[in-house]
């Protein structure tokens, strides 16, 4: 194993050293900014004097027809006072009933004309801001990073406004220096772009275009000129916010908590301070990280940890400067990996871990309270830098034991420390950068001791570099290193967890040890690419040895675990007269352990077409040989796995319309009889330009002939236990639901439902007859691990931005649950006892006011 390892990776070596040069022909497209001798008043008429005259308008089509002039004209001008950019545009439409726009909330895409507006204000050919703005005056920003990853959730201070006049529409944008991250220079040349979409025409047309065979975005940028006199500004934000929450649930009403945990509120402040023009501070006290939006419901019957995306705006923002491995390349594929997300910020005021320790009625908080946090972020010198630093509270469960009250520590006292840094060379051909994060708390009773790492040290670096001409060809990689420490106890249980399960009897890589107190590992991953061209290729190698955890501050499921791929992709990008692009794909990969077990190994196709009305189809087979699975188990042994065809068919209709339509179909058929039947249909529609609604619905039916049940010891059985499995039927049906009315511009309503259900029914219990295979006998199993579970969740957003920066949300949640008839799946019946069940209800409201200094 460690010889094919060795052999991959010198070939790897190798590929990289005969390369050549790698950098990019930068463009020569260049503009210039005019100084506004007069006040502009961001309205999109465009009466001021510095509009007059022809703006530019040498765009160039990259879709549907890459290289063609435009269909419509667009002029675009530039201008700059002391305290911002301005950008004003005519976009001129040969049938003014052609014009489309529409309200929705900030960042939220509307299906109407668009025109985008990028500047990388730094000239580092990796960052960029980008501000779109449509006719009617609806919004939407972004931060780019490393060249072509998208930052939508980033939040911009700038105005804009749109009218629409005859034969086209206009519109003003004033982006202020404060939103811009530069050094003092005599002289400035800012790299920019910008585009014009038409929607009836599906075309894109730009100012600097990439070609469709060919990568690269902020890289490309053309050239601002024109700009002096001017200087960065300071840059100081203070939005204090105050929050009232209630709370109603019936079933509730009469116990010893009802009434103290059903009114809250709260204050706070968040401050944002540029330390210099390229590093920025943020400070929040007493900070507010509740998120407007529920998590969806979810059936896990792994043996792992579901992940659920952060929606707090603190972390949301400037999470780009965290993303460690990503590259300017674009990565490559997972294949049966996972990368570890060295920093998951949900860690950060996570649910309490914790139990009381006294019986009784128990009141505990879903979230650890978070005392305070800073972020810092921007450049020191060459080197891009990441820093978060957040303490949270330690938490106690208020338990009534018949009229005495106790309060039990349910979670520690905990600090969390982040540093990112990245640096790159050669305008971004090369680029290297590192991680780190801590995690430690402050265990002073022994049953917090038992379940939480004392101290958790992670250290990581990545990077990469083009090679061939003009970034043809990238090499990529990252490696890391974990330290986790605890007590006898917790070391223990987290060598037993399902991350590693070091007490497997036939794992001979590593051995469980009871008197360990600390565990270590590592990570990597290398890989290779091809990028240009209508044929493209890549290959990686990955390895995580069982140690390895990053799960006290970052997320990872499983180790032990090698894995190579490579993949093939064949292109056609030009459009022909019945469809627009074309994509097939045929990849192979294999998954070994530490010990040189073949665990998996797969071949894979997929195809995708644009058809030339903009419907797409969408496919994939995966087809996968009988293999070994070191989870199964739970611990055990390992045990052997049929093999299986996956197989899944797309349809969606063209997105430019008011109803839209996609359903999809997927199917796994396994070896032994076991099968999963997935459909999925989905529907938008608009009925107007300013109100969306989507209704999905999906189900799946399945047969699993392997679902463990339990492990039950018993040192007379093979390896200490039985190892208990059953055949399971189970059935998810999800429904959901979504409006979205964008009001105005700044003000939207947002509403989701979601009913959900999931049956599963378990019988033909049987035991792992012999490691390796998944032989089995019956096994007499008394439990019954049949389930009904129902909820249904419901949101209602009310969002104003009354003024810049400044907000006022209003929120109602409600959830409600039921587990009657396990087992036994009716939807009527089920969807009646859902609504019989009490209800949890809650209604904030927050406001927040940005101070600008």
């Amino acid at each position: 194993m460690k010889q094919r390892i060795m052999i991959m990776v010198s070939v790897i070596v190798i590929s990289v050293s005969f390369a050549a040069e790698a950098g990019l022909i930068k463009t020569t497209a260049t503009v210039s900014a005019k100084r506004a001798t007069e006040q502009i008043t961001v309205d999109g008429v465009l009466s001021e004097a510095v509009w007059s005259g022809s703006g530019y308008s040498s765009l160039i089509q990259r879709d549907p027809i890459e290289g063609a002039d435009p269909t419509e004209k667009t002029e675009v001008f530039f201008a700059y006072d002391d305290a911002g950019i301005y950008i004003a545009g005519k976009c001129y439409h040969t049938g003014p009933d052609s014009i489309a726009g529409g309200f929705a909330r900030r960042d939220k895409q509307v299906e109407s004309d668009w025109f985008w507006f990028w500047i990388d204000p730094d000239n580092d050919n990796q960052t960029a801001f980008g501000f779109g703005v449509n006719p009617d005056g609806s919004i939407m920003d972004q931060k780019m990073y490393q060249d072509i990853y998208e930052e939508n959730d980033w939040n911009g201070i700038w105005e804009s406004a749109a009218r629409r006049q005859g034969d086209k529409w206009t519109f003003e944008m004033f982006i202020p220096y404060t939103q811009l991250r530069f050094s003092k220079q005599d002289e400035y040349e800012f790299g920019i772009n910008f585009k014009r979409y038409v929607i009836k025409n599906a075309e894109h047309d730009w100012f600097v275009m990439t070609p469709k065979n060919e990568s690269g975005f902020v890289s490309r940028f053309g050239s601002l000129t024109g700009i002096k006199g001017i200087s960065p500004p300071s840059r100081l934000f203070i939005s204090p916010y105050v929050m009232g929450r209630s709370s109603y649930s019936p079933a509730a009403r009469g116990g010893a908590f009802y009434e103290r945990d059903r009114w809250g509120s709260n204050i706070g402040l968040d401050l944002k301070y540029g330390i210099t023009g390229n590093l920025t501070l943020d400070l929040a006290v007493n900070p507010d990280f509740g998120q407007a939006e529920v998590d969806p419901a979810v059936l896990n019957l792994s043996a792992f940890e579901t992940y659920y995306a952060e929606k707090r705006e603190f972390f949301i923002e400037g999470a780009d400067i965290f993303q460690f491995g990503s590259n300017p390349a674009g990565g490559v594929w997972g294949c049966y990996w996972s990368d570890p997300r060295v920093f998951y910020s949900r860690r950060i005021g996570r649910t309490p871990t914790g139990n009381v320790t006294h019986s009784g009625e128990v009141s505990r908080s879903e979230n650890t309270t978070i005392l305070g946090a800073s972020k810092m972020s921007g450049k020191i010198g060459d080197w891009k830098v990441g820093a978060i630093s957040a303490v949270t509270q330690k938490e106690y469960g208020l338990v009534d034991s018949a009229g005495t009250r106790f309060e039990d520590p349910i979670e520690p006292l905990a600090n969390y420390t982040v540093l990112r840094g990245m640096k790159e060379f050669n305008d971004g051909d090369q680029g290297l950068g590192f991680i780190y994060t801590g995690v430690t708390r402050k265990l002073d009773e022994q049953h917090l001791s038992d379940i939480n790492n004392s101290r958790a040290f992670v250290g990581g670096i990545d990077g990469w570099t083009f090679f061939g001409r003009e970034r043809a060809w990238a090499f990529m990689g990252n490696f890391i290193y974990s330290s986790v420490q605890g007590s006898e106890a917790r070391i223990a249980a987290l060598q037993q967890a399902s991350t590693h399960y070091y007490q497997r009897p036939d794992l001979t890589y590593t051995d469980f040890d009871s008197t360990r107190t600390a565990i270590f590992g590592y990570q990597g991953r290398f890989g290779i690419k091809k990028m240009r061209g209508n044929f493209t290729m890549q290959a990686a190698l990955g390895f995580i040895s069982p140690g390895f955890d990053v799960n006290d501050a970052g997320y990872i499921q499983s180790t032990n675990r090698i894995n190579w791929h490579v993949v093939g992709q064949y292109r056609w990008l030009q459009p022909k007269s019945w469809y627009r692009q074309m994509y097939l794909s045929v990849m192979t990969s294999r998954n070994f352990d530490f010990d040189g077990n073949l665990q998996f190994q797969q071949v894979y196709s997929a195809f995708t077409i644009v058809l030339s009305n903009y419907w797409v189809l969408d496919s994939y087979v995966q087809v996968t040989p009988e293999g070994l699975s070191a989870t199964a188990t739970r611990g055990g042994p390992l045990m052997g796995y049929p093999g299986y065809t996956d197989a899944r068919l797309m349809v969606r209709t063209d997105q430019r319309k008011a109803l839209q339509l996609e359903a999809s179909y997927n199917r796994n058929g396994i070896e032994d009889g076991s099968y999963t039947n997935q459909v999925s249909a989905g529907l938008t529609y608009r009925p107007s330009s300013s109100v969306r609604l989507n209704l999905s619905a999906s189900r799946s039916e399945a047969m699993d002939k392997l679902q463990w049940v339990r492990n039950i010891a018993d040192n007379t059985a093979p390896y200490g236990a039985h190892y208990v499995f059953s055949t399971i039927d189970y059935d998810v049906t999800a429904l959901t639901m979504r409006i979205d009315w964008g009001i105005t511009p700044r003000l939207s309503l947002q509403s989701y439902i979601q009913p959900f259900f999931a049956v599963g029914r378990y019988y033909g219990f049987k035991e792992l007859a012999k490691a390796g295979t998944y032989d089995t006998t019956p096994y007499d199993y008394s439990g019954n691990p049949d389930f009904n579970m129902k909820s249904f969740k419901a949101n209602v957003v009310l969002r104003w931005e009354y003024l810049p920066g400044s907000l006022l949300y209003l929120v109602w949640t409600q959830n409600r649950s039921n587990f009657a008839n396990p087992g036994d799946f009716d939807f009527r019946r089920d969807m009646r006892s859902l609504f019989n069940e009490w209800s949890d209800n809650v209604l904030f409201v927050k406001f927040t006011y940005m101070f600008k200094g």
